[in-house]
């Protein structure tokens, strides 16, 4: 059949037409180097070319069939809307256009449609889990891995797969047991330090060791190994490679250092043997003790502390015995602190001085009552005294001036003005109080009717 057609664009694709209606082949590999268009013998019979145009010279040069022009060009996905990505961009045509049958056909059963699936249907049909189209090698497999019942940590991920899955290396990966003696039988045999199968330890390794190393195993004891413990070999607790039933009071190992503590001495004193009621696991020093039940008579074993102390002089103060009034720590004798019960008055009688020589402001010229606790209302300090007017002159416009904005003698405090800040003059004020009875140009008369500085 001869075409005739002046557009190449259609000639390439009558060319593509006719490809289509023929199979993919299974990729057998060829020890030569073959174009991507050309063919090689042992691939089989050439494509018929029935349909394709007379015209040979739109594809082949010269004399040889075997070599198609140079300038040849067939753009895949734009000819037939199906791209040719990594690999197969490069493959030769004949690999899937042959005399065997309609590629599309076997196009559409996916990779098992060119590829045997050397899993053997173990892995399932999706070959893009594992594989893209640039190579057979697969990516990714211990994130794939780790979505099994076995994640790949420690040493198990760089592990080749064979250890565990006979067959691997030919792409056979049959479930097998996770257990660990499954593949740790010899690492248990050889395990003699403790001997492990002397003490029928023969399963359930991960309840000691981690999947990082075999070294550094660690046993989780029904108390925790902490502090000193924590490094400590264990045929020092566990006595001629005896596991079952060792003491596990602190007294079966530290008898002799019980015995032999002086500061104090245990012994004659008859501590108790619970060494962890003082003692922690990191160090014999900075025993802390608790007594339970005495909560008071502290003075019966600190009286000598009590008559030492000068700052304040307790005895010539006549403080009380009872120490833990203020003294609320058994570590320290510092940071004592009182709390006065019922006295919530009468301060002066214990802070005339304070009073007599404050100056900011001065107290007695200024007349100031003597009831401290009407403006400090700390206990723990002076300053941060707040006053409250009777009246709530601290409101509004007024709430956030000074003392001396008003009182503008700072010796005498109960004298004020209200008519230097405001601006109103005399006769404008007389004006509109006229028809007010005793009204008075005078910062009391002001005050007087205006006790939160608003109209009344």
């Amino acid at each position: 059949m001869t075409v005739t057609d002046s557009n190449p664009k259609h000639t390439r694709a009558a060319l593509l037409v006719v490809g289509l209606s023929y199979l993919a082949l299974a990729c057998a590999i060829s020890s030569e180097a073959v174009p991507q268009q050309g063919w090689w013998a042992e691939r089989g019979p050439v494509v018929p070319h029935d349909a394709f145009p007379a015209d040979c010279s739109i594809c082949h040069e010269g004399a040889d069939w075997r070599r198609i022009r140079a300038d040849f060009e067939f753009d895949h996905e734009l000819e037939t809307g199906a791209p040719l990505e990594g690999a197969h961009e490069s493959a030769e045509c004949l690999r899937c256009h042959n005399d065997r049958g309609p590629v599309a056909v076997f196009a559409r059963r996916g990779c098992a449609g060119c590829h045997e699936d050397v899993h053997r249907t173990q892995l399932g049909q999706n070959c893009e889990t594992c594989h893209d189209q640039q190579n057979w090698h697969p990516s990714e497999q211990i994130a794939i891995h780790n979505r099994t019942r076995f994640p790949l940590v420690g040493a198990h991920a760089s592990s080749p797969c064979w250890r565990c899955h006979a067959g691997a290396q030919i792409g056979n990966f049959d479930r097998t047991d996770t257990e660990c003696i499954r593949c740790h039988a010899d690492d248990l045999a050889r395990a003699t330090t403790p001997a492990h199968l002397a003490q029928g330890w023969v399963d359930g390794c991960d309840r000691c060791h981690i999947p990082t190393t075999w070294a550094g195993a660690g046993f989780n004891h029904a108390w925790p190994l902490t502090g000193q413990h924590a490094g400590a070999l264990c045929t020092a607790c566990h006595l001629g490679g005896v596991y079952a039933g060792t003491p596990n009071q602190c007294v079966d190992c530290h008898l002799p250092e019980y015995q032999g503590t002086t500061s104090p001495n245990h012994a004659s004193n008859s501590f108790p043997t619970q060494c962890q009621d003082c003692h922690g696991t990191s160090t014999w020093f900075g025993a802390s003790f608790v007594h339970i039940g005495i909560t008071g008579n502290c003075v019966s074993c600190h009286l000598a502390e009590y008559n030492g102390t000068t700052n304040p002089n307790h005895t010539a103060g006549g403080f009380s015995t009872t120490c833990e009034n203020c003294h609320s720590s058994t570590t320290t004798w510092y940071g004592a602190s009182f709390v006065h019960v019922g006295i919530t008055g009468n301060c002066v009688s214990c802070h005339q001085s304070e009073y007599n020589n404050t100056t900011a402001p001065n107290h007695q010229a200024a007349n100031f009552p003597t009831t401290c606790e009407s403006c400090h209302f700390s206990t723990n300090t002076w300053f941060g005294a707040t006053f409250s007017h009777q009246f709530p002159i601290g409101s509004g416009k007024h709430k956030n001036l000074s003392c001396t904005d008003c009182h503008l003698n700072p010796t005498n405090y109960q004298q004020f003005s209200c008519t230097h800040c405001h601006e109103h003059n005399q006769q404008d004020m007389w004006d509109e109080h006229k028809s007010e009875p005793g009204y008075a140009w005078t910062s009391a008369a002001c005050y007087s009717c205006h006790p939160n500085g608003q109209a009344p």
